[in-house]
């Protein structure tokens, strides 16, 4: 299974010039923990960083302004992992604990922004296939108790 069958399609972004404030408020509305900070005018933004919930707090609490004055490049993780589309499951497992995050953006084949994929979406997967697993050892063990 590749990263971009799993990842959560249609990744929530703002723009690099955006404010904490703007960045919050799209979290709250759209439930999200975390959002993809792009950058670039012309064509397709690039990936520039992720800002995540927790990134929004350390920042208040590290500049006496409110949100709204505050950029989200100035909080935002910068040069974050990011993973193409056919990244493997294992890859992308090693990857994300070599760099001690939760998440990254996903790309397609022609570069462009596809998805997020967290360690949560990566939990349920490998839950799923160990279920299966699980199963066929079942079955088996079934079959000589007979």
């Amino acid at each position: 299974m590749s990263i971009g069958q799993i990842c959560t399609r249609g990744a929530v972004t703002v723009p690099i010039g955006a404010s904490l404030e703007e960045a919050a408020a799209k979290m709250l509305e759209l439930g999200v923990g975390a959002v993809i900070v792009t950058n670039g005018s012309f064509g397709e933004p690039a990936v520039a960083g992720i800002l995540t919930d927790r990134d929004i707090v350390r920042a208040r609490l590290g500049h006496s302004g409110a949100l709204s004055a505050i950029s989200v490049s100035v909080a935002m993780t910068r040069d974050p992992l990011v993973f193409d589309e056919d990244e493997t499951l294992t890859n992308a497992l090693r990857a994300l604990r070599a760099r001690d995050v939760r998440r990254a953006p996903v790309l397609g084949r022609d570069g462009r922004l596809i998805g997020l994929v967290s360690s949560d979406d990566l939990l349920a997967e490998i839950a799923a296939e160990l279920g299966a697993l699980a199963q066929v050892v079942e079955r088996q063990g079934r079959g000589r108790e007979r």
